[in-house]
Order: C-alpha cells, then sequence, then structure tokens
C-alpha cells in the first residue's frame, strides 16, 4: 500500500480541504494550518485538496446545522 503525506504549512492562513473519492462514495476533511495528515491511496481511490475559503466554511456550517435539526 503507499501513502501520501499532506501537510498545511503552519504558518499558512488558509484551510485546506482534502475530498477522497472511491467506491462511489466521497470523504471530506479540512486541514487547518499546522496539521498533516497521511492518506492510504490505490488505483481505484482519487484525492482532490484544494483551498477553502471562508464562504464555504459558513456554507458548510450551515448544512451541518440544517442537517442536525
Amino acid at each position: 500500500m503507499n501513502m501520501v503525506f499532506i501537510e498545511n504549512i503552519a504558518g499558512s492562513s488558509q484551510v485546506i480541504t482534502i475530498i477522497e473519492e472511491f467506491a462511489g462514495h466521497s470523504i471530506s476533511r479540512d486541514l487547518n494550518p499546522g496539521e498533516n495528515t497521511r492518506i492510504p491511496v490505490g488505483q481505484f481511490k482519487s484525492i482532490v485538496v484544494r483551498e477553502t475559503y471562508p464562504d464555504d466554511w459558513l456554507s458548510r456550517g450551515r448544512a451541518r446545522n440544517a442537517a442536525q435539526n
């Protein structure tokens, strides 16, 4: 198995979002500045890394609150 190491540099002011897609499912998570993760990868998994902007945080928070209510 192979691993990918992703780090959001501590001096960065951006949150990054990692999206893993496999077998028709997707999982996303945010990395704050100074955080890192290791992700196992294989031939049937794709990974997307993108910057997350404050508007995205607000819309995600609203969506989570709506799903909980």
